[in-house]
């Protein structure tokens, strides 16, 4: 049998090594709001998708265990729509693609037949990173294998101790939505990508932040990263948020992700959850308990562990995530207002063909890094509606509208008119604000919600 570095090169590393052609993939997910201010009606949002995967001629090829389709196919493209976690969040994952300007087309017309559907119920796909009236929907995963063994795991913050405890809302699944880019990676970059776009989180911060909570955490406008932190996802920290240790190169790489946890296994055609374990422990044991859904309740079990096979349902949730496919997952963006919803995997794509010019900005600033806080702790801070105090705005407005330059330098390199994506960006650096901040914004000038809502969803 292989060791666990064994596995772990075979699995993560090794996809990187092929000689392949550069491709995007593009991952959006939008939440479905019912703009009378109550929940979101699930019997709604499947209306609106078997008209849609009826009018496109999609293929099904999911269903839930009371018979609903909750994932199709358009098998000309490769784009596909599921509900994420939640019938009250769709997802549209696109095909592998060259140009942005591609996705972002086929990402409107969507979204125009998808509003249409649901606005004859008054209902409407919107671009914000937290349900608007989370606190209303129904908090309920998908009746399906892996989302009801994922629902049971999230609950256990319940009985589960954690140092810093869990919040209140171990659905957050269910009305938390993000912007997902996937990028081929190369071996020899790998580890200077992570570590010099771990340094960039906090500005996308900034730039980005779009998932605020007003009645839990007024002061948030990014959320989303404290709903990951503070559930079971959390209990071990090297499976959320940004690197915490410098990854200077494979191995270093390898020994961080043996130290991430795995919580789930799969034995019969079923999903187990348990208590998450980092990976080269897990390797180790003689049998583990956990828990399985079947007929409406969860089963406790006991199984052995088979590293070799149980690795491939290992995966963090880290903002930077290295897949199986050879791909970064950059994970960390909360959805943006829909008529610019690839601005950030826009920017982010960008700056990816300019990792050594990005890495000399960050590396050797002052700005936002000359003050004895680490990236982590600058997320944080950023994910406040209010800038820190020892930020100078002037200075951090030069440094954002550096770096979205630079980025445009890198789209006008591939020459496919990306760069004309940005336009949002350099808004937003030089008015040092994002969505979230523009919502409270407009909620002081007398917008109501559903004005913003509204808003947020034209394309």
């Amino acid at each position: 049998m292989k060791d666990i570095k064994e596995l772990i090169y075979d699995k993560y590393i090794k996809p990187t090594e092929a000689d392949r052609e550069t491709y995007v993939g593009v991952e959006i997910e939008i939440p479905i709001v019912n703009l009378s201010g109550e929940a979101t009606s699930h019997n709604v949002s499947r209306k609106a998708f078997n008209s849609i995967v009826s009018e496109l001629g999609l293929k099904k090829t999911k269903f839930d265990n009371r018979g609903y389709n909750h994932e199709a196919l358009n098998e000309k493209n490769g784009d596909l729509f599921s509900f994420d976690c939640s019938y009250n969040n769709l997802e549209i994952s696109f095909g592998k693609e060259n140009s942005l300007i591609d996705v972002n087309q086929r990402l409107k017309d969507y979204i125009r037949l998808f509003n249409r559907e649901l606005g004859k119920e008054n209902h409407i796909l919107t671009g914000l990173g937290i349900q608007p009236y989370y606190k209303k929907c129904r908090q309920d995963y998908i009746d399906c294998g892996r989302y009801k063994m994922l629902e049971g795991y999230l609950r256990k913050a319940d009985a589960w101790k954690r140092i810093g405890g869990f919040h209140k809302y171990p659905g957050f699944g269910t009305f938390a939505s993000a912007t997902q880019l996937q990028l081929d990676v190369k071996k020899e970059n790998l580890a200077e990508t992570l570590r010099v776009f771990s340094l960039l989180e906090p500005l996308k911060a900034v730039l980005f932040a779009n998932s605020d909570m007003p009645e839990d955490e007024p002061d948030l406008i990014l959320a989303r990263d404290m709903l990951w932190e503070y559930s079971t996802h959390g209990i071990n920290p090297h499976n959320i948020g940004i690197y915490d240790v410098d990854i200077t190169n494979i191995d270093a790489l390898i020994d961080y992700i043996s130290t991430t946890s795995i919580f789930c296994a799969e034995r019969d055609k079923r999903y187990i959850f348990f208590r998450p374990v980092p990976f080269a422990e897990y390797a180790t044991q003689n049998f583990i308990e956990g828990e399985f859904y079947k007929s409406g309740e969860y089963q406790k079990t006991l199984f052995v562990p088979d590293a070799e096979k149980d690795i491939k349902l290992l995966r963090s949730y880290k903002f930077l995530d290295l897949t199986a496919r050879g791909t970064i997952e950059y994970r960390s963006m909360c959805t943006q207002p829909l008529s610019e919803a690839l601005a950030g995997i826009a920017f982010q794509l960008g700056l990816a063909s300019k990792l050594p010019e990005l890495d000399e900005i960050l590396s050797n600033d002052k700005v936002i890094y000359g003050h004895s806080y680490n990236a982590n702790e600058l997320r944080r801070l950023f994910s406040y509606k209010d800038l820190p105090a020892f930020v100078e705005r002037d200075d951090l407005r030069a440094l954002l509208l550096r770096i979205v330059k630079l980025s445009e330098e890198g789209l006008k390199e591939r020459g496919l008119g990306e760069e004309s994506l940005l336009a949002p960006v350099y808004d937003r650096a030089n008015r040092l604000s994002s969505a979230g901040k523009d919502k409270l914004r407009l909620l002081t000038e007398g917008k109501t919600l559903t004005d913003i809502i509204t808003s947020y969803a034209q394309i």
